[in-house]
């Protein structure tokens, strides 16, 4: 009688349908996939990119700015020049102080009064990062500077 009792307490396996299936895994796999890409990417847009051509803008007067001309040097780097032709260094630490220096005395020689934005004259060959370093050199100097623009040599 025993034997009889253990039959009739073992329930059978519900069969799974044919037509279910279990993407779990795959969704895992997906996310997997995902960070993995998340964390081997650069997201430093300094990097890459072009100077974009200019179709129009705003007409500012050079000598209501203080202007920084900056030309395509070996290597990807950049060969910076004050409105008088004078260079500033290659060395890029040097360089930004150079930057702050100048941009300081070209604010200060217009007392306040028409010189509030830089103007940096960049060479369509020039590396977008390049800008954006001068940029940051400007921006964090100068907080309370009105703009900075940039124009784009025409080839």
């Amino acid at each position: 009688m025993d034997d009889d009792e253990d039959e009739d307490l073992m329930l059978p396996r519900k069969k799974r349908d044919d037509d279910e299936m279990d993407i779990t895994p795959m969704i895992d796999i997906t996310f997997l996939l995902l960070i993995f890409f998340v964390v081997c990417s650069t997201m430093d847009p300094t990097k890459i990119g072009t100077i974009p051509e200019a179709d129009n803008g705003l007409a500012i007067a050079a000598k209501n700015a203080a202007v920084i001309f900056v030309n395509p040097g070996p290597n990807d780097s950049v060969i910076l020049s004050k409105i008088d032709s004078s260079e500033f260094s290659r060395d890029e630490d040097a360089q930004a102080n150079e930057i702050i220096e100048y941009i300081t005395s070209e604010l200060e020689k217009s007392l306040g009064a028409s010189k509030q934005h830089v103007m940096l004259f960049g060479d369509a060959d020039v590396n977008v990062g390049q800008i954006t370093r001068i940029q940051k050199i400007i921006g964090d100097a100068f907080e309370d500077l009105d703009a900075t623009y940039i124009a784009v040599k025409e080839n």
